[in-house]
Protein backbone atom coordinates (compact mmCIF):
# COMPACT_ATOMS: atom_id res chain seq x y z
CA UNK A 1 0.00 0.00 0.00
CA UNK A 2 2.38 2.52 0.91
CA UNK A 3 4.75 1.62 -2.29
CA UNK A 4 1.41 2.51 -4.72
CA UNK A 5 1.25 5.79 -2.46
CA UNK A 6 4.58 6.77 -3.12
CA UNK A 7 4.45 6.00 -6.97
CA UNK A 8 0.83 7.78 -7.09
CA UNK A 9 2.59 10.73 -5.94
CA UNK A 10 5.31 10.56 -7.94
CA UNK A 11 3.25 10.53 -11.13
CA UNK A 12 1.75 13.64 -10.29
CA UNK A 13 4.75 15.37 -8.90
CA UNK A 14 6.88 15.36 -12.33
CA UNK A 15 7.50 12.59 -13.07
CA UNK A 16 5.59 11.38 -15.79
CA UNK A 17 5.66 13.83 -19.27
CA UNK A 18 2.80 11.62 -21.05
CA UNK A 19 0.12 10.53 -18.74
CA UNK A 20 -3.04 10.27 -20.73
CA UNK A 21 -5.74 8.39 -17.66
CA UNK A 22 -8.95 9.61 -18.20
CA UNK A 23 -9.03 12.47 -15.66
CA UNK A 24 -12.77 12.82 -15.30
CA UNK A 25 -14.60 16.13 -14.85
CA UNK A 26 -17.90 17.02 -17.00
CA UNK A 27 -19.90 18.81 -18.97
CA UNK A 28 -22.61 20.70 -17.79
CA UNK A 29 -26.06 20.75 -19.60
CA UNK A 30 -26.33 23.46 -22.09
CA UNK A 31 -26.46 27.42 -21.49
CA UNK A 32 -28.55 29.78 -23.20
CA UNK A 33 -27.38 29.80 -26.83
CA UNK A 34 -26.19 32.90 -28.19
CA UNK A 35 -28.24 34.79 -30.76
CA UNK A 36 -26.53 34.25 -33.99
CA UNK A 37 -24.83 31.21 -34.74
CA UNK A 38 -21.40 31.80 -35.78
CA UNK A 39 -17.92 30.02 -35.66
CA UNK A 40 -14.14 31.39 -35.91
CA UNK A 41 -14.69 33.71 -33.52
CA UNK A 42 -12.80 35.78 -30.77
CA UNK A 43 -14.13 36.19 -27.01
CA UNK A 44 -12.59 37.49 -23.79
CA UNK A 45 -14.22 38.22 -20.17
CA UNK A 46 -14.19 41.42 -18.76
CA UNK A 47 -15.59 41.35 -14.95
CA UNK A 48 -19.37 39.59 -15.08
CA UNK A 49 -19.11 39.18 -19.00
CA UNK A 50 -17.99 37.28 -21.70
CA UNK A 51 -17.54 39.11 -25.24
CA UNK A 52 -17.61 37.08 -28.29
CA UNK A 53 -16.62 39.27 -31.19
CA UNK A 54 -17.11 38.26 -35.29
CA UNK A 55 -17.19 34.94 -36.78
CA UNK A 56 -18.46 33.21 -39.83
CA UNK A 57 -22.31 33.34 -40.24
CA UNK A 58 -24.99 31.13 -42.09
CA UNK A 59 -26.62 33.83 -44.07
CA UNK A 60 -25.06 35.22 -46.56
CA UNK A 61 -23.30 31.48 -46.43
CA UNK A 62 -19.88 31.87 -45.15
CA UNK A 63 -19.75 35.72 -44.46
CA UNK A 64 -18.19 37.50 -41.41
CA UNK A 65 -19.98 39.57 -38.97
CA UNK A 66 -19.21 43.02 -36.98
CA UNK A 67 -21.43 41.79 -34.44
CA UNK A 68 -20.64 41.29 -30.82
CA UNK A 69 -22.61 39.31 -28.06
CA UNK A 70 -22.23 39.60 -24.17
CA UNK A 71 -22.28 36.65 -21.92
CA UNK A 72 -24.09 37.79 -18.16
CA UNK A 73 -22.31 35.36 -16.39
CA UNK A 74 -24.71 35.58 -13.65
CA UNK A 75 -27.90 35.64 -15.45
CA UNK A 76 -27.40 33.10 -18.24
CA UNK A 77 -27.98 35.39 -21.01
CA UNK A 78 -26.83 36.75 -24.35
CA UNK A 79 -27.16 40.11 -25.56
CA UNK A 80 -25.83 42.23 -28.18
CA UNK A 81 -23.63 45.40 -27.87
CA UNK A 82 -22.21 47.88 -30.39
CA UNK A 83 -21.00 46.05 -33.66
CA UNK A 84 -17.02 45.98 -34.49
CA UNK A 85 -16.00 48.89 -36.91
CA UNK A 86 -15.48 46.21 -39.59
CA UNK A 87 -17.19 42.74 -40.38
CA UNK A 88 -14.24 39.87 -39.14
CA UNK A 89 -13.56 36.32 -38.17
CA UNK A 90 -10.38 34.63 -37.55
CA UNK A 91 -9.83 37.60 -35.30
CA UNK A 92 -7.24 37.98 -32.21
CA UNK A 93 -9.65 39.32 -29.00
CA UNK A 94 -8.12 39.99 -25.64
CA UNK A 95 -9.07 41.67 -22.48
CA UNK A 96 -7.13 44.35 -20.55
CA UNK A 97 -7.86 47.43 -18.54
CA UNK A 98 -11.25 46.85 -19.11
CA UNK A 99 -11.11 46.89 -22.29
CA UNK A 100 -11.85 44.71 -25.57
CA UNK A 101 -9.21 44.53 -28.38
CA UNK A 102 -9.25 42.93 -31.55
CA UNK A 103 -6.64 42.71 -33.88
CA UNK A 104 -6.48 40.91 -37.49
CA UNK A 105 -8.62 38.53 -38.64
CA UNK A 106 -10.22 37.84 -42.16
CA UNK A 107 -13.41 39.40 -43.37
CA UNK A 108 -15.12 36.24 -44.84
CA UNK A 109 -12.89 36.01 -47.47
CA UNK A 110 -9.41 34.68 -46.20
CA UNK A 111 -7.42 37.75 -46.72
CA UNK A 112 -5.58 38.21 -43.98
CA UNK A 113 -6.51 42.46 -42.49
CA UNK A 114 -3.57 44.45 -40.45
CA UNK A 115 -6.41 46.93 -38.31
CA UNK A 116 -7.17 46.32 -34.92
CA UNK A 117 -9.71 48.07 -32.38
CA UNK A 118 -10.37 48.46 -28.82
CA UNK A 119 -13.84 48.23 -27.41
CA UNK A 120 -15.01 50.58 -23.76
CA UNK A 121 -18.30 48.48 -21.69
CA UNK A 122 -18.50 51.86 -20.39
CA UNK A 123 -19.47 53.68 -23.64
CA UNK A 124 -20.81 50.54 -25.69
CA UNK A 125 -18.12 52.55 -27.99
CA UNK A 126 -15.41 50.64 -30.50
CA UNK A 127 -11.95 52.76 -31.29
CA UNK A 128 -9.33 52.19 -34.09
CA UNK A 129 -5.94 51.48 -32.71
CA UNK A 130 -2.88 51.53 -34.39
CA UNK A 131 -2.41 48.07 -36.60
CA UNK A 132 -0.26 44.88 -36.34
CA UNK A 133 2.66 45.26 -38.04
CA UNK A 134 1.40 43.18 -40.46
CA UNK A 135 -1.86 41.55 -41.62
CA UNK A 136 -2.28 38.27 -39.86
CA UNK A 137 -5.35 35.78 -40.19
CA UNK A 138 -6.02 32.68 -38.21
CA UNK A 139 -3.74 34.09 -35.27
CA UNK A 140 -5.04 34.18 -31.82
CA UNK A 141 -4.35 36.81 -29.24
CA UNK A 142 -3.53 36.80 -25.26
CA UNK A 143 -3.52 38.95 -22.07
CA UNK A 144 -0.30 39.03 -20.08
CA UNK A 145 0.80 41.96 -17.55
CA UNK A 146 -1.38 44.27 -19.03
CA UNK A 147 -0.41 44.15 -22.40
CA UNK A 148 -1.61 42.28 -25.66
CA UNK A 149 -0.24 39.03 -27.34
CA UNK A 150 -0.94 38.34 -31.12
CA UNK A 151 0.67 34.80 -32.23
CA UNK A 152 1.21 33.45 -35.75
CA UNK A 153 -1.33 33.45 -37.98
CA UNK A 154 -1.25 33.27 -41.65
CA UNK A 155 -0.02 36.68 -43.44
CA UNK A 156 -0.85 37.93 -47.40
CA UNK A 157 1.53 34.91 -48.41
CA UNK A 158 2.36 31.85 -46.03
CA UNK A 159 1.64 30.95 -42.37
CA UNK A 160 4.45 32.86 -39.97
CA UNK A 161 5.53 32.41 -36.61
CA UNK A 162 5.59 35.68 -35.38
CA UNK A 163 4.96 37.77 -32.34
CA UNK A 164 3.39 40.70 -32.08
CA UNK A 165 3.49 42.75 -28.29
CA UNK A 166 0.35 45.82 -28.09
CA UNK A 167 1.19 48.29 -25.09
CA UNK A 168 -2.55 50.19 -24.54
CA UNK A 169 -0.66 52.88 -22.78
CA UNK A 170 1.65 54.15 -26.02
CA UNK A 171 -0.49 52.71 -28.61
CA UNK A 172 2.10 50.77 -30.13
CA UNK A 173 3.33 47.18 -31.30
CA UNK A 174 6.46 45.80 -30.93
CA UNK A 175 8.12 42.48 -32.34
CA UNK A 176 8.72 39.36 -29.90
CA UNK A 177 10.56 36.52 -30.37
CA UNK A 178 9.54 34.07 -33.05
CA UNK A 179 8.33 30.57 -32.12
CA UNK A 180 9.57 27.67 -33.36
CA UNK A 181 6.84 26.57 -35.25
CA UNK A 182 4.49 28.68 -37.95
CA UNK A 183 0.82 27.84 -37.72
CA UNK A 184 -2.59 29.29 -38.02
CA UNK A 185 -5.79 28.03 -36.31
CA UNK A 186 -3.59 28.01 -33.22
CA UNK A 187 -4.71 28.93 -29.80
CA UNK A 188 -2.80 30.87 -26.96
CA UNK A 189 -3.58 30.90 -22.80
CA UNK A 190 -2.37 32.57 -20.22
CA UNK A 191 -1.39 31.12 -17.21
CA UNK A 192 0.64 32.33 -14.11
CA UNK A 193 4.42 33.88 -15.36
CA UNK A 194 3.58 32.50 -19.42
CA UNK A 195 1.72 31.72 -21.64
CA UNK A 196 0.66 28.60 -23.74
CA UNK A 197 0.57 28.78 -27.41
CA UNK A 198 -1.00 25.13 -28.52
CA UNK A 199 -1.90 23.39 -31.75
CA UNK A 200 -2.40 24.98 -35.53
CA UNK A 201 -2.19 24.01 -39.30
CA UNK A 202 -1.08 23.26 -41.72
CA UNK A 203 0.08 20.86 -41.39
CA UNK A 204 -2.16 19.67 -38.45
CA UNK A 205 0.46 19.89 -34.96
CA UNK A 206 0.16 18.91 -31.40
CA UNK A 207 3.16 21.76 -30.56
CA UNK A 208 2.70 23.12 -27.10
CA UNK A 209 5.15 26.01 -26.92
CA UNK A 210 5.43 28.15 -23.59
CA UNK A 211 6.39 31.83 -23.77
CA UNK A 212 7.90 33.56 -21.37
CA UNK A 213 7.05 37.87 -21.48
CA UNK A 214 10.04 38.71 -19.11
CA UNK A 215 12.74 36.92 -20.73
CA UNK A 216 10.76 36.97 -24.00
CA UNK A 217 11.78 33.48 -24.69
CA UNK A 218 10.18 30.27 -25.84
CA UNK A 219 10.04 26.80 -24.60
CA UNK A 220 8.72 23.69 -26.01
CA UNK A 221 6.53 21.52 -23.79
CA UNK A 222 4.83 17.93 -23.83
CA UNK A 223 2.78 18.09 -26.93
CA UNK A 224 -0.98 17.66 -26.95
CA UNK A 225 -1.58 13.69 -27.12
CA UNK A 226 -4.10 14.58 -30.04
CA UNK A 227 -2.90 16.98 -32.82
CA UNK A 228 -5.49 19.42 -33.62
CA UNK A 229 -6.66 23.23 -34.62
CA UNK A 230 -9.17 25.83 -33.57
CA UNK A 231 -9.92 24.13 -30.77
CA UNK A 232 -11.50 25.64 -27.35
CA UNK A 233 -8.54 26.18 -24.46
CA UNK A 234 -8.66 28.25 -21.15
CA UNK A 235 -6.88 27.81 -18.12
CA UNK A 236 -8.94 26.81 -14.89
CA UNK A 237 -6.48 26.55 -11.74
CA UNK A 238 -3.51 25.05 -12.45
CA UNK A 239 -4.42 23.58 -15.85
CA UNK A 240 -5.26 23.99 -19.62
CA UNK A 241 -8.35 22.72 -20.56
CA UNK A 242 -7.77 21.85 -24.57
CA UNK A 243 -11.52 20.63 -26.11
CA UNK A 244 -13.30 20.09 -29.59
CA UNK A 245 -10.90 20.74 -33.03
CA UNK A 246 -10.76 19.78 -36.41
CA UNK A 247 -8.48 18.94 -38.98
CA UNK A 248 -8.28 15.80 -39.86
CA UNK A 249 -11.87 15.33 -38.43
CA UNK A 250 -13.75 17.13 -36.47
CA UNK A 251 -12.37 16.25 -32.56
CA UNK A 252 -14.87 15.88 -29.05
CA UNK A 253 -11.83 14.75 -27.04
CA UNK A 254 -11.08 17.43 -24.47
CA UNK A 255 -7.63 16.94 -22.54
CA UNK A 256 -6.13 18.58 -19.36
CA UNK A 257 -2.83 20.16 -19.42
CA UNK A 258 -1.04 20.78 -15.67
CA UNK A 259 1.54 22.95 -16.61
CA UNK A 260 3.66 21.82 -13.33
CA UNK A 261 4.01 18.25 -14.20
CA UNK A 262 4.23 18.77 -17.44
CA UNK A 263 1.96 15.95 -18.17
CA UNK A 264 -1.59 15.58 -19.89
CA UNK A 265 -4.63 13.37 -18.90
CA UNK A 266 -7.87 12.69 -20.85
CA UNK A 267 -11.29 14.05 -19.52
CA UNK A 268 -15.07 13.71 -20.77
CA UNK A 269 -15.74 14.71 -24.38
CA UNK A 270 -17.44 17.31 -25.63
CA UNK A 271 -21.42 16.37 -26.23
CA UNK A 272 -21.24 18.47 -28.94
CA UNK A 273 -17.99 18.72 -30.72
CA UNK A 274 -16.88 21.65 -32.44
CA UNK A 275 -13.95 23.80 -33.84
CA UNK A 276 -13.93 27.37 -34.63
CA UNK A 277 -14.56 28.37 -30.76
CA UNK A 278 -12.91 31.02 -28.52
CA UNK A 279 -13.29 29.57 -24.97
CA UNK A 280 -13.14 31.59 -21.98
CA UNK A 281 -12.04 30.39 -18.30
CA UNK A 282 -15.03 31.07 -15.56
CA UNK A 283 -12.74 30.61 -12.97
CA UNK A 284 -13.99 27.25 -12.25
CA UNK A 285 -14.98 26.12 -15.42
CA UNK A 286 -14.43 26.48 -19.22
CA UNK A 287 -17.39 28.74 -21.02
CA UNK A 288 -17.58 27.50 -24.92
CA UNK A 289 -19.63 29.72 -26.96
CA UNK A 290 -20.44 28.85 -30.41
CA UNK A 291 -18.19 27.09 -32.84
CA UNK A 292 -18.54 25.33 -35.83
CA UNK A 293 -20.41 21.55 -35.46
CA UNK A 294 -18.98 19.96 -38.77
CA UNK A 295 -15.27 20.13 -40.08
CA UNK A 296 -15.07 22.90 -42.63
CA UNK A 297 -18.19 25.20 -42.13
CA UNK A 298 -21.66 24.83 -39.76
CA UNK A 299 -21.97 27.41 -37.23
CA UNK A 300 -23.90 27.01 -34.09
CA UNK A 301 -25.25 28.89 -31.27
CA UNK A 302 -24.68 26.28 -28.77
CA UNK A 303 -23.05 26.79 -25.47
CA UNK A 304 -21.85 24.31 -22.60
CA UNK A 305 -19.24 24.31 -19.54
CA UNK A 306 -17.05 22.06 -19.05
CA UNK A 307 -15.55 21.70 -15.16
CA UNK A 308 -12.59 19.82 -14.39
CA UNK A 309 -12.06 16.82 -12.12
CA UNK A 310 -10.47 18.68 -8.57
CA UNK A 311 -6.94 18.93 -8.57
CA UNK A 312 -5.06 16.86 -6.27
CA UNK A 313 -4.24 17.76 -2.56
CA UNK A 314 -0.74 19.02 -1.39
CA UNK A 315 1.51 16.27 -0.38
CA UNK A 316 3.21 15.55 2.83
CA UNK A 317 6.17 13.33 3.21
CA UNK A 318 9.07 11.82 5.41
CA UNK A 319 12.46 12.68 4.72
CA UNK A 320 14.26 9.46 6.05
CA UNK A 321 17.77 8.30 6.57
CA UNK A 322 18.30 4.83 7.25
CA UNK A 323 14.68 4.69 8.35
CA UNK A 324 14.83 7.65 10.91
CA UNK A 325 12.70 10.88 9.95
CA UNK A 326 14.28 13.79 9.52
CA UNK A 327 12.27 16.55 8.07
CA UNK A 328 9.05 16.87 6.63
CA UNK A 329 8.15 17.70 3.32
CA UNK A 330 5.22 19.30 2.14
CA UNK A 331 5.05 20.06 -1.60
CA UNK A 332 1.63 22.47 -3.08
CA UNK A 333 1.03 24.02 -6.23
CA UNK A 334 -0.24 27.12 -6.83
CA UNK A 335 -0.64 29.49 -9.93
CA UNK A 336 0.76 26.28 -12.13
CA UNK A 337 4.00 25.62 -9.91
CA UNK A 338 5.10 23.14 -7.49
CA UNK A 339 6.27 24.71 -4.07
CA UNK A 340 8.07 22.69 -0.77
CA UNK A 341 8.25 23.69 2.70
CA UNK A 342 10.71 21.26 4.56
CA UNK A 343 9.48 21.58 8.37
CA UNK A 344 12.45 19.86 11.17
CA UNK A 345 10.42 19.03 14.40
CA UNK A 346 8.94 22.81 15.18
CA UNK A 347 11.66 24.36 13.62
CA UNK A 348 10.64 25.56 9.11
CA UNK A 349 14.25 25.29 7.30
CA UNK A 350 12.77 26.19 4.51
CA UNK A 351 9.08 27.82 2.89
CA UNK A 352 7.12 28.34 -0.72
CA UNK A 353 10.60 27.42 -2.46
CA UNK A 354 9.72 26.55 -6.13
CA UNK A 355 10.71 23.38 -7.54
CA UNK A 356 11.74 23.04 -10.68
CA UNK A 357 11.35 20.02 -13.13
CA UNK A 358 14.74 18.38 -13.41
CA UNK A 359 13.56 16.00 -16.10
CA UNK A 360 11.21 12.58 -16.14
CA UNK A 361 11.35 11.37 -12.41
CA UNK A 362 13.13 14.18 -11.05
CA UNK A 363 12.55 17.49 -9.65
CA UNK A 364 14.74 19.77 -7.50
CA UNK A 365 14.52 22.84 -5.36
CA UNK A 366 16.79 24.96 -2.61
CA UNK A 367 16.83 25.20 0.89
CA UNK A 368 19.15 26.72 3.00
CA UNK A 369 21.35 26.92 -0.05
CA UNK A 370 21.52 23.58 -0.27
CA UNK A 371 20.01 22.04 -3.58
CA UNK A 372 17.22 19.25 -2.38
CA UNK A 373 16.56 16.70 -4.99
CA UNK A 374 13.83 14.11 -5.69
CA UNK A 375 13.81 11.02 -7.59
CA UNK A 376 11.32 8.34 -8.43
CA UNK A 377 12.95 4.95 -9.34
CA UNK A 378 11.41 1.44 -9.03
CA UNK A 379 8.22 3.04 -7.51
CA UNK A 380 9.41 4.44 -4.42
CA UNK A 381 10.58 8.28 -4.13
CA UNK A 382 14.14 9.23 -2.92
CA UNK A 383 15.64 12.83 -1.66
CA UNK A 384 19.53 13.65 -1.66
CA UNK A 385 21.10 16.49 -0.15
CA UNK A 386 25.21 17.16 -0.95
CA UNK A 387 26.38 14.21 0.64
CA UNK A 388 22.96 12.81 2.17
CA UNK A 389 19.97 10.81 0.56
CA UNK A 390 17.65 8.94 1.66
CA UNK A 391 13.71 8.07 1.29
CA UNK A 392 10.03 9.98 0.91
CA UNK A 393 7.57 8.34 2.66
CA UNK A 394 4.14 10.00 1.92
CA UNK A 395 2.17 11.04 5.34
Amino acid sequence: MRRSLVFAAALSLVLSTSARANGGGAWQPPLASLNLPRQEVGAARIGSFVYVCGGLVEVPFGSATATVERYDIANDRWDFVASMPAARDHLGVAAAGGKLYVAGGFGGDFVAKSDAFVYDPATNMWTPIAPLPAPRGGCFAAEHGGMIYVFAGQSLSQNERTTFIYDPATNMWTPGADMTVARNHLVAVTLGDFIYVLGGRPPVTAVNERYDPVRNEWRTMEPMPTARAAMAVAAVGNRLVVAGGETPMLHAVTEIYDVATNAWSCADPMPVPRHGIAAVSLGDRMLAPAGGTVQGFQPTAYTDAFIPPPERAPFLFAMKLSGVEQARLLLERFDGRFFATITQGATTRCENVEVGIDGPGAASFFCGGIRIRIASAGGALTWSAGMLSGTLCRL
